[in-house]
């Protein structure tokens, strides 16, 4: 089966984030979690991530550290709801025209970018930012507080950010149909973390959101 994956990440008015919760908070709370989540976690966390992804051909490791992000966290109704209902606030924001820098967009056919960013970052670094695997919504609050964690992975220099940098590439032109040479990498690492300053500056909330088309 063919698809896209993409991933948004867009500032947006720090009074619809603070909305949202409130908006879906009569549904029912009961949680579901994935099939083998924990026990997946558990492995990525201890060190799952340093384990041989490719040699060259991608390992077992490789496939299900794919299954494990695409799978999705524990959810309820009401954050599938604000799911929803963030993906609509980034489509309203680039239909306006946002500010380039209060939005980024990256695709990848039979992919997920945010899955190929935490790769490349590793378990360690990739719990300095945010959400689930590419998933979240912040407050304009949540904003300042995170993006010093997300400065100390993201913006990086040097061997650490060569070493980055051919992680992600590993991963995405051995796991996706992205052709070589063509994917962004540096605009992987770079694009949320551009986000993330613009709406610090200019007092907004940051919604993100995985999906497929």
């Amino acid at each position: 089966m063919s698809y896209t994956g993409v991933w948004s990440v867009g500032a947006v008015p720090d009074a619809e984030v603070v909305a949202l919760p409130r908006r879906f908070a009569h549904l029912d709370e009961t949680w579901t979690v994935p099939d083998g989540c924990a026990d997946d976690l558990r492995w990525w966390l201890g060190g799952g991530d340093r384990e041989p992804y490719f040699t060259p051909e991608p390992t077992p490791a490789a496939h299900r550290f794919a299954a494990f992000a695409r799978g999705g966290g524990p959810t309820a109704p009401a954050v599938a709801a604000m799911k929803d209902a963030a993906t609509d606030l980034l489509r309203h924001a680039a239909a306006q025209g946002s500010d380039p820098d209060g939005l980024f967009v990256e695709a990848v056919r039979k992919g997920e970018p945010a899955t190929a960013l935490h790769h490349g970052l590793g378990a360690e670094a990739s719990a300095q930012l945010p959400g689930w695997f590419g998933d979240f919504l912040l407050t304009a609050d949540e904003v300042r507080a995170v993006l010093p964690g997300a400065e100390s992975v993201l913006a990086v220099t040097g061997q650490r950010r060569t070493e980055v940098l051919a992680r992600i590439d590993a991963w995405v032109y051995a796991m996706t149909d992205a052709p070589e040479g063509e994917f962004d990498t540096a605009g992987l690492l770079a694009g949320p973390l551009r986000v993330l300053r613009y709406a610090a500056a200019h007092g907004l909330g940051v919604v993100a959101a995985t999906g497929t088309h």
